[in-house]
């Protein structure tokens, strides 16, 4: 039984398509078939039921994503760990939001390496959609997100309090002829299309995290930024604050696999809160 079969198995089961599960770990949709029938023929049961929608877990592949996602996190620490030299004792994958290592993150990273010596990293940076996927499937052991998706298995805690502001690049008063959406998660995106009662008229969503705001400026557009990352733009003049517009809360939040090290867990998010201003 290989890692890349697991990876497949755990893809199909969070994507619900073999489809998908294809796209996830660069295959074609008859490999993603033959490494689940040859799995299921390995344990002796089947995992999932297909249908013309896409295909779910049966009992039996329901009780394997827990073994199947320790096996692959095993792995992904066996990967990590044998390279690293002795002064480290242990390891973690950590994952942040793009915009978030614009300032926090990227001061934490040296923080944590002379608070915590015998303690080696693997970073990435992402989007809250993949940090969250990667979080669940173990990948990833500590990520740091607006937006997370809260489950059992996974520990969460506020890390710090933001807010969403209408700026504009533009005159102010103009906002509503240059608004383009910029896309902070489902929900909010819902909540500020109903609280602006406004439709975009540029034809075009964001997503690109703290880059938004270059766009906002370079094109004179008005969009929804976090107050953090934009205060420094609104300091010098650069982008201007809708004042009559509506604010939407925007939280931080620090979420780690619970079955991670207790300490290791609080020795990680203690350092982090202490980078913050």
């Amino acid at each position: 039984m290989d890692i890349t079969t697991l990876r497949t198995f755990l893809a199909a089961a969070a994507t619900g398509s073999f489809a998908g599960a294809a796209q996830r770990v660069n295959a074609s949709p008859s490999s993603v078939t033959e490494r689940i029938k040859q799995l299921e023929n390995r344990l002796g049961t089947q995992l999932f039921v297909r249908d013309r929608r896409g295909c779910q877990l049966t009992s039996g592949g329901r009780k394997f994503v827990g073994p199947a996602q320790q096996a692959v996190r095993a792995w992904e620490y066996a990967q990590h760990d044998v390279a690293l030299p002795e002064r480290f004792s242990r390891s973690i994958s950590f994952g942040g939001q793009y915009f978030l290592w614009d300032g926090l993150l990227m001061d934490w990273l040296a923080v944590v390496r002379a608070q915590l010596p015998d303690l080696a990293l693997r970073t990435t940076a992402g989007a809250r959609a993949r940090l969250n996927r990667d979080l669940a499937e173990g990948v990833l052991d500590i990520v740091v997100l607006h937006d997370p998706v809260f489950r059992r298995d996974i520990g969460a805690e506020p890390l710090f309090d933001d807010q969403l502001i209408l700026v504009a690049g533009c005159n102010p008063a103009q906002w509503r002829e240059n608004y383009v959406r910029i896309d902070w998660g489902r929900a909010l995106d819902v909540e500020i299309a109903s609280r602006l009662d406004i439709a975009p008229q540029a034809g075009l969503v964001l997503d690109l995290g703290s880059r938004s705001a270059q766009w906002l400026m370079r094109q004179e557009m008005a969009g929804y930024m976090p107050a953090k990352v934009v205060q420094p733009m609104i300091d010098d003049g650069r982008l201007a604050i809708v004042e009559d517009a509506p604010r939407f809360e925007f939280p931080a939040y620090v979420c780690w696999r619970r079955d991670l090290d207790p300490e290791l867990v609080t020795e990680v998010v203690t350092s982090l809160r202490s980078c913050i201003v």
